[in-house]
């Protein structure tokens, strides 16, 4: 985490005190404030889907000598709501590069990751800050997910510019 973000999010989907917790928070750092949000986890993109059929397997980059490439697994499925999606994942290590998905709400989106680093190098950085203690769960029609929620941050942040 750097200090010099003004607002930054955190999805927090994994255990704590033995209970998912399916929240999110936007912090906002110039007030020292922050909410939290409900979060949809049906779909999570940092992971293979357990329902997900393999579409193939490649190479990404030249086979032709060793550490030019990177073997990749392709898999695809569907979404509530009539939606697809495809995402890219590579064969060691399983760690996500691109996911793409389509729903006639939202029209495509596509996600892509790299310069990945295996480990935590601070582990702190999946903690909300102090100040997020006090937020109570904000009440909405329907939870965000991790799209909408990173659709939210890209507008706010376009607002920020």
């Amino acid at each position: 985490m750097t200090q010099t973000k003004i607002k930054q999010w955190w999805v927090n989907t994994h255990f704590l005190h033995s209970s998912f917790q399916k929240v999110y928070y936007e912090i906002d750092w110039s007030n020292f404030t922050c909410k939290k949000m409900p979060l949809d986890t049906s779909f999570v993109p940092m992971q293979v889907p357990s329902d997900a059929q393999l579409m193939g397997q490649v190479v990404m980059g030249s086979s032709s000598s060793w550490g030019m490439g990177v073997l990749v697994n392709t898999w695809y499925g569907s979404l509530p709501g009539n939606g697809f999606y495809s995402s890219v994942f590579t064969e060691i290590g399983c760690i996500p590069l691109t996911v793409s998905l389509v729903t006639p709400a939202s029209g495509w989106t596509t996600v892509s990751t790299f310069d990945w680093v295996l480990g935590i190098s601070t582990a702190m950085d999946f903690v909300p800050p102090f100040f997020c203690a006090k937020s109570s769960l904000e009440e909405t029609k329907t939870p965000d997910n991790f799209f909408t929620a990173l659709r939210s941050l890209a507008m706010k942040s376009n607002k920020m510019v």
